[in-house]
């Protein structure tokens, strides 16, 4: 029996640990304690921070762990390198992970192979950087956290110093990225790297709750980039792969299109699959590829016949939707379990919504509610069931100063 260790306990590693014990894998999870969903799915739970990185060795060396992964999450993947390279596991090395992972590096890196990124300079204090000649507004982030965790996006010199305090205090390594903002549309695109070569799966427009920098809908397959810009941008996503040379692994980034110029930049990456149950869910919901089952098999060593993984490779619809509660009490709930059996809805993640719960204020990704994960055949259908979903789920919050309600967008 293959022994897998799985580096975190959340939503975004379930699916690994339910693929590899149907596999007929023995699994440890690693994870702080805590009501992670993971803890009772797996056979053995080792309490351990997951930057406590050579302990967590020792236990892969006593134990005869065979394999190590993670998904859904930058903060797991360093760690999954780290003894991947140390046990000569299969995986990525140390240095290929950040190169995705660390958002200074990654530009770097991006600067150096001609692929388009805004103007951005790293720093670690809160002055303003002399040498960057880059237009406001500016985006400031942490250099190596996620689900928009730390960031903002700043008008005048004014906010400056607080905005970057805010990135330095959410970066384990105290250091932040400024970069311009560039002004397009969001667009995510889904991939995967196998010995070094770039395979799409598929491009998703982004939506957002509006005067926000939170994501409120992802929706696959794209309907409105144009066929020549998603060449173009694949052709970016090889570049980057051949540069880093990663065994494997799932690849999610996200580009800013200007779609009246065809102008773009890349703003984010990650050398894992995207959070939202994007890897999980909607990428075998829409292109009928369990990417999951693929990177599992590499990192257990398996020969995968990437060409006729991607050849298999279909075109439905699917989409994850998000919405947000004004600040306050929740009153009453109703069209819960209609929304539930609405054909095509797979997934409605419904916790905190009882009623008498307090909303409280959505500052970062993960206080938003749901998601609710719906599949269709096209995107008009898609269209059309995200519709009922918004007849049917009634949400009254009181002690609101802007009213009661759901927030859609």
């Amino acid at each position: 029996m293959k022994k897998v260790l799985v580096i975190g306990a959340g939503i975004g590693q379930v699916n690994i640990v339910k693929l590899a014990k149907d596999k007929g894998c023995h699994v440890t999870v690693v994870s702080i304690k805590g009501n992670y969903p993971c803890i009772p799915l797996a056979d053995v739970f080792f309490e351990c921070d997951i930057y406590d990185r050579d302990r967590i060795v020792e236990y892969a060396k006593e134990h005869q762990i065979d394999a190590v992964l993670s998904d859904q999450n930058d903060l797991m993947m360093p760690t999954v390198a780290y003894i991947a390279e140390k046990l000569s596991l299969p995986g990525n090395s140390f240095e290929q992970q950040l190169s995705y992972t660390d958002k200074n590096i990654f530009r770097n890196i991006c600067d150096k192979i001609n692929v388009p990124v805004p103007k951005h300079v790293a720093v670690n204090s809160s002055v303003v950087p002399v040498d960057f000649n880059a237009h406001l507004p500016w985006i400031i982030k942490p250099a190596d956290s996620q689900s928009s965790i730390g960031i903002s996006k700043i008008e005048t010199f004014a906010e400056y110093s607080n905005a970057v305090e805010l990135a330095l205090s959410k970066s384990k390594k105290r250091e932040a990225i400024v970069e311009e903002f560039f002004v397009g549309t969001e667009f995510v695109c889904e991939g995967f790297v196998y010995k070094g070569k770039y395979y799409n799966l598929m491009f998703g427009d982004r939506r957002y709750f509006e005067g926000t920098l939170l994501p409120c809908q992802t929706l696959f397959p794209t309907n409105i980039l144009p066929t020549h810009i998603q060449e173009k941008i694949i052709e970016c996503e090889t570049k980057i792969a051949a540069e880093v040379n990663p065994s494997f692994g799932i690849v999610h980034s996200e580009y800013l299109v200007n779609l009246e110029t065809g102008d773009f930049r890349i703003i984010d990456t990650a050398l894992r699959g995207g959070g939202v149950y994007i890897s999980s869910h909607l990428v075998p919901l829409t292109t009928g590829i369990d990417i999951n089952s693929v990177l599992l098999e590499c990192a257990l060593g398996e020969e995968v016949n990437i060409e006729d993984v991607m050849n298999k490779r279909g075109e439905n619809a699917s989409a994850y939707v998000c919405f947000n509660l004004p600040e306050g009490i929740i009153q009453s709930v109703k069209g819960l379990d209609e929304v539930k059996a609405i054909p095509n809805v797979d997934f409605f993640d419904d916790v905190n919504l009882a009623v008498g719960t307090y909303t409280g204020k959505m500052e970062v990704k993960g206080n938003r509610k749901g998601p609710i994960i719906v599949h269709a055949l096209d995107r008009d259908q898609l269209e059309s069931i995200m519709s009922k979903l918004k007849e049917t789920l009634v949400i009254n919050v009181s002690g609101s100063d802007i009213g009661s309600g759901i927030i859609w967008n």
